[in-house]
């Protein structure tokens, strides 16, 4: 049962998020990563404005506001916006799903000011679709972060969100997702959730890289080896190497699961 819903999990992983941007070919792999992780630095001053307080003139967006956050760079006033729509339940349909099923969406997006008007600068669209069960879907609590890693006086947007669909106590896929503008940078993997008598933080893996360098029986007949890993690096390859160390960092500060999961 375990394994096939984490079957489950990776079909969630691979489909639900638009792969609209180009990524390099070549992937950076084995990179060893400290076990001790503390908070990073953030230069930029970011606001946080009340999900009632949308500035005046910003196109719509479905579903309820999770985040809203403004702030300042080269680029003009940016303003990002994450919503959620609430849980459909679906029906049973015999020739598919036995039960009833539910699904939920996930928006962000990302405008900037320019003469006036705001303009779209980036968006990101993901779901859960037809899960028979637990379902959540949403960014980690504290884990959007707004940094000028290369200080070109362009932010960097950061998030990590999750997306569950399951029966157990099994990982859930985690995305992490830094947007500079239209560039696209993302480390794609799984949660480590408390099993047994072991703390969460401690079954962290030393090296989070890389799913795609473990031969595919080993990982089947160790399921437990998906958590806290993620897939590759290789979308990394060509930003500055300060965006890698960062993510790396990240990833770790926030693959843990903690309970939050109320939507």
């Amino acid at each position: 049962m375990r394994y096939s819903l984490l079957l489950l999990a990776l079909g969630v992983l691979g489909c639900s998020e638009p792969k609209s941007d180009t990524a390099a070919d070549s992937a950076a792999r084995n990179t060893q990563e400290a076990p001790t992780v503390s908070a990073p630095a953030d230069s930029v001053r970011v606001q946080t404005l009340p999900a009632n307080q949308l500035p005046a003139g910003v196109p719509s967006q479905p579903g309820k506001v999770l985040e809203l956050k403004q702030w300042t760079d080269a680029n003009g006033l940016n303003l990002l916006r994450i919503t959620r729509t609430p849980v459909q339940t679906l029906p049973a349909r015999p020739a598919d799903d036995p039960n009833d099923t539910q699904s939920v969406r996930l928006y962000v997006r990302q405008y900037v000011q320019r003469a006036g008007q705001w303009q779209e600068l980036w968006h990101l669209q993901d779901a859960v679709e037809r899960c028979a069960f637990d379902t959540w879907l949403g960014p980690v609590p504290g884990s959007v972060t707004v940094t000028d890693l290369d200080a070109d006086g362009r932010t960097e947007t950061t998030l990590l969100y999750k997306l569950v669909c399951r029966s157990d106590v099994s990982s859930a896929p985690l995305k992490l997702i830094m947007r500079e503008g239209p560039a696209k940078y993302a480390l794609r993997g799984y949660t480590v959730v408390q099993s047994d008598s072991v703390p969460a933080r401690q079954r962290v893996p030393a090296s989070s890289c890389c799913l795609d360098t473990i031969r595919p029986a080993r990982l089947e007949a160790h399921y437990e080896l998906y958590g806290g890993r993620y897939e590759t690096e290789k979308e990394f390859r060509q930003a500055p190497p300060a965006f890698l160390q960062f993510a790396r960092r990240h990833w770790r500060r926030w693959v843990v699961e903690q309970e939050f999961e109320q939507l």
